[in-house]
């Protein structure tokens, strides 16, 4: 099987681009993964990677490597996923993707989860990417309007947006802070189109959109989740913004696995309860 482990370490680098990030997620230290890559390339005679200043780059030949490899890999998961969809055991490792910004919220409900259920460890993925969800996790939350065939999923809330700004600030007529890297959001993306001339800076993130909101004058948007609950800020106007939905999302294949069933069954009821967070709406007697 050294075959396949050095495939593996192939297509860690691939993806990664860097040897750091595939070091990382295959648990080698860098000069081992070095060493072992070399060796691969060696026994090839030729080069599958160049080296540049941002990581690296797949060759000609390389990337003909990957897109075979990776239809291999493809087949090996979709193989174990069948396996681990009629495991009936409430043990193991569930791996869950969700926004940095859900962080706080959801991980008192799982610290709770993992209480009740010791024997069902949880691993938490923040990512504001989109982890494969056949891949890389068993539990993804997704902020969209159209989830992915591949999956079955619960319908949580509808995900609200609105202005704020820190409560130092009076008024509607303030600059803007800008996303970067939230094209996909049209809550966001109408508002930076109408509003370009007044942005004074960019931000990559919510939570650091959050913290330079906080150490401003300006206003931004936020899911309503994370502004709502942050003393700190002030809606800037009432109206609330919603495209998105938020999602949770199984592989279909492991529909049926115990230990996942357990943890949605749980999280669910959890998060349902807050709908109203999710949504926008306010207490009747919020200021």
């Amino acid at each position: 099987m050294k075959q396949w482990d050095d495939l593996r370490l192939f297509l860690a680098v691939a993806k990664t681009g860097t040897l750091t990030g595939a070091a990382d997620e295959l648990e080698l230290n860098v000069a081992t993964l070095h060493r072992r890559l070399k060796s691969f390339e060696e026994g090839f005679g030729i080069s599958l990677f160049e080296k540049g200043p941002r990581g690296y780059r797949l060759t000609n030949a390389g990337e003909a490597l990957f897109s075979q490899t990776k239809e291999v890999e493809e087949s090996i998961f979709a193989a174990f996923r069948a396996v681990v969809g009629h495991d009936q055991h409430v043990a193991g490792e569930v791996r869950i993707t969700l926004p940095q910004a859900m962080v706080s919220l959801m991980t008192p409900h799982l610290v709770a989860f993992s209480e009740e259920h010791e024997h069902v460890h949880v691993i938490l993925l923040p990512d504001d990417g989109l982890l494969d969800l056949e891949r890389s996790t068993d539990i993804a939350f997704r902020a969209t309007s159209q989830p992915s065939e591949n999956a079955v999923g619960r319908n949580i809330a509808g995900l609200a947006w609105c202005r704020y700004a820190s409560r130092t600030t009076k008024g509607t007529d303030l600059p803007w802070l800008r996303h970067v890297g939230m094209a996909r959001n049209q809550v966001i993306r109408q508002q930076q189109e109408a509003t370009a001339k007044r942005e004074i800076l960019k931000v990559q993130g919510v939570a650091g959109m959050l913290s330079a909101l906080k150490a401003s004058k300006a206003q931004g948007f936020l899911p309503c989740f994370v502004g709502d609950q942050n003393t700190d800020l002030r809606r800037v106007v009432e109206t609330i913004e919603t495209r998105d939905r938020l999602w949770l999302l199984i592989n279909a294949d492991l529909r049926r696995s115990a230990r996942v069933r357990v943890l949605v069954d749980f999280i669910v009821p959890k998060l349902m309860a807050q709908k109203n967070l999710f949504e926008g709406i306010l207490p009747s007697n919020s200021t």
